[in-house]
This record gives structure tokens, C-alpha cells and sequence, in this order.
């Protein structure tokens, strides 16, 4: 079977790779100080009655000392984010306190050595206690295997260092068995550390195509957006489109159906427009247009529907609006519309409209509906332009 291709790690990736491992081993580290005094009392119980006194106490301090510094710096980092160019300090810092806390765990075969006959069965205790502690250790030192080297190194070398320096063959058998048993947990050492570290890349892997899924969807959401505006809107007058008022028209007319809710529309035709178009050319016309539409859309209440019907004929669609009312509002545009110059380039340019209304009537089409507003609205440019009729 083909291999899939390894999806390449960028800069930030790995920085993040890092600050994983790093708060990883500074948690695994808190929590490994917290039951570290477990293993430490029992070493005292074991060695209590044997040894010294003063020996023992020697070591229970001198293997607590790391144990402390390491609660103490990890409390206070897992509170606040680590800086990016500090990861590598603390990193390199935690080998260092780990390293440190293997040697002093190692050491205890130095200062709990006693006399033959008791020294052979007392310090294979001791030495199964430091393996268990070393085995444990790989589990805590997971997620940075230079960590898992020296802690696990520290806790074994000192071991084969002093029973090949006893020189007795049982201790030389034991160093020898110390130093397959080193490898072997360091073998662990390194599959945990791999298995950490996947685990930690398809997780910042995961997070970057979540947050590429993320801005595709937004992308795609500003597209339909874009899309939706496109399809209910005119391109240059930015106003709802034929399609969208014609649509707007039959919800009206179900809900008059339905609940007999009274609806009105003002069909607006722009006066002599084609006269603006042979005058001063087709550029002008649309500045017309558009002119014309940013002066009417503030004349609208909220709730009506304002639209490009086509060419320079305009629809607005008035919901729950007797003919009365309707007949009001669209002479108000009218008189706001003829009142100043639309457009004062290339000269000043005052514009007017003719306003055909139209109030819903039972048992009517929209064809109807329009045709009757378009009748009033041929009457009102019969009427000399410029002023508002009904039908």
C-alpha cells in the first residue's frame, strides 16, 4: 500500500508542538514532586533500622531539595503562559532539575551500603526501589525524552558506577543487569516520547485544519452573503432587483388573501429621462439613477420595499397601507424629489417623477394589480409629469 504523504510541520506549528510538551512536563512534573515523598518514605522505612541515622536524614533532604525547587517553579508557570522565546530556557531547565533528581534518587545505594552479610539482599531492595522509580519516571518524563534520558540515566548510573567499583561479581552481575535494564527503559522512554509527540502533532494538525475549515466557512458565508445580495439586488443602484419586488408582491397578496391585510404599490417613472441620456450621454443617466435613489430611500418607512423595477421605472411596495396613506407618502417623495438640483455636474440637473398607485383589490392578480398602477402612472404623464395619480 502507498504511504500517505507527511503533511509538513510550519514554524508556528512546531513552536506550538513545543509549548505542548513543555506544559505537559511542567504538569506531569508537579504532579510526579506531589507523590515523590510516597517513594522517599518508603526508602526511610526500609533503611530506618539499618542505617544511620544522620545518613538517612542526609538523604531524605538532599533528595527532597529538587523535589521542592521543582513544585515551587512549576506552580508558578502552569499559571501564566509561557513567552515563546522562553520555552527553550524552561526546557533545558526541567533536564537539568530532573537529571538532578535521578542522581540524588540513585544515590541512596551509596549511603544505605551496609556491611556483609545483610549488604547483597538490602541493596538489591534498594536497587528494585530505584527501578520502579525509574519506570515510573517514564510515564512523567513523557513528553520531552531528553527529560526521560537524564532522569532515568541518574537514577541507574550511579548504581552501575558503585557496584562495579565494589568489584564483587555479585555486584558486577547486578551493575551488568542495571545496564540492559537502563537501555530497555530507555527504549520505553523513547516509544513514550513518540507516542507523546504524535499525539501532539495531529493535535496542532487538527486545530490548524479546524481554523482553515473555519475561515473556509466564513469565506463561504461572505459568498452566499455576497451571492444573496447579488441575486436580490440591482448592480447599479444597489436597491432591490425586478425579481425580489416581484416576490415581495405575492407574499402580499397571500397575506391579503389570507388575512386580508391591505397592501399598496407606487409604480415611479423618472420624467424625460431618455432626454438626460441624448443630453449629456448614458454615464450621466445612471449618475441619475443612482442619484435618484440614495435621494428617495430615505423617504422610506422602515418595512417598505423599494426597487428597480427596470430601466428608469421604480417600484415601492407598501405593506398594510390603504390607498389614502399611499397616495400621501409617494406625493411627499414627489415634492422632496423636485424640490433641489439631483445633480449639480455638469450642470445643475433637477429631476422629476410621475407616481401611479395602486391599492390591492379582492380576487386580483399581481398582472392586474401592476397593470392598474401602470395606467395611473400613463395618466400622471398625461397630466403634464410631475405629479401623483391612483387607480
Amino acid at each position: 500500500m502507498d504511504k500517505k504523504p507527511a503533511v509538513r510541520l510550519t514554524q508556528e506549528d512546531q513552536l506550538e508542538i513545543d509549548t505542548i510538551c513543555l506544559t505537559a512536563l511542567l504538569e506531569r512534573a508537579r504532579r510526579a514532586t506531589m507523590l515523590s515523598p510516597i517513594g522517599t518514605g518508603f526508602v526511610f522505612w526500609l533503611v530506618h533500622e539499618i542505617v544511620a541515622a544522620k545518613l538517612v536524614l542526609a538523604w531524605v533532604i538532599i533528595n527532597t531539595l529538587p523535589d521542592t525547587i521543582t513544585f515551587v517553579l512549576t506552580s508558578r508557570l502552569i499559571k501564566r503562559p509561557l513567552p515563546n522565546q522562553q520555552i527553550s530556557y524552561w526546557h533545558n531547565l526541567q533536564i537539568s532539575l530532573r537529571s538532578l533528581q535521578g542522581l540524588c534518587w540513585g544515590s541512596a545505594v551509596i549511603f544505605f551500603h551496609v556491611a556483609w552479610p545483610v549488604s547483597v539482599v538490602h541493596d538489591m531492595t534498594i536497587l528494585v526501589v530505584l527501578i520502579a522509580v525509574s519506570s515510573a519516571g517514564i510515564v512523567n518524563t513523557a513528553p520531552s525524552f531528553r527529560t526521560s534520558f537524564g532522569f532515568t540515566f541518574g537514577v541507574l548510573i550511579i548504581p552501575i558506577c558503585y557496584y562495579f567499583w565494589l568489584g564483587d561479581p555479585i555486584y558486577i552481575k547486578l551493575a551488568a543487569g542495571s545496564i540492559l535494564l537502563l537501555l530497555v527503559t530507555l527504549q520505553f522512554g523513547w516509544n513514550a516520547y513518540q507516542q507523546f509527540i504524535d499525539g501532539a502533532k495531529q493535535l496542532v494538525l487538527n486545530r490548524r485544519i479546524s481554523l482553515q475549515l473555519e475561515m473556509r466557512n466564513n469565506e463561504l458565508d461572505e459568498l452566499n452573503r455576497q451571492l444573496s445580495v447579488t441575486a436580490s439586488h440591482d448592480s447599479l443602484t444597489d436597491l432591490y432587483n425586478r425579481r425580489f419586488i416581484v416576490a415581495q408582491l405575492e407574499q402580499q397578496l397571500d397575506n391579503f388573501r389570507l388575512h386580508g391585510n391591505p397592501c399598496s404599490i407606487v409604480l415611479i417613472d423618472i420624467d424625460r429621462f431618455k432626454q438626460v441620456n441624448d443630453q449629456f450621454g448614458h454615464a450621466s443617466g445612471d449618475q441619475v439613477l443612482v442619484a435618484f435613489s440614495r435621494r428617495t430611500e430615505p423617504q422610506i418607512r422602515l418595512g417598505d420595499i423599494f426597487g428597480r423595477y427596470g430601466g428608469e421605472e421604480f417600484l415601492l411596495v407598501l405593506p398594510m397601507t390603504e390607498l389614502p396613506t399611499a397616495l400621501s407618502l409617494a406625493e411627499s417623495i414627489r415634492g422632496h424629489l423636485a424640490s433641489t438640483p439631483l445633480l449639480e455636474h455638469p450642470q445643475p440637473l433637477t429631476i422629476t417623477a410621475s407616481f401611479g398607485v395602486a391599492q390591492i383589490r379582492p380576487n386580483e392578480s399581481i398582472d392586474t394589480w401592476l397593470i392598474r398602477a401602470d395606467k395611473a402612472l400613463y395618466r400622471a404623464k398625461e397630466n403634464g409629469r410631475n405629479c401623483v395619480m391612483a387607480d
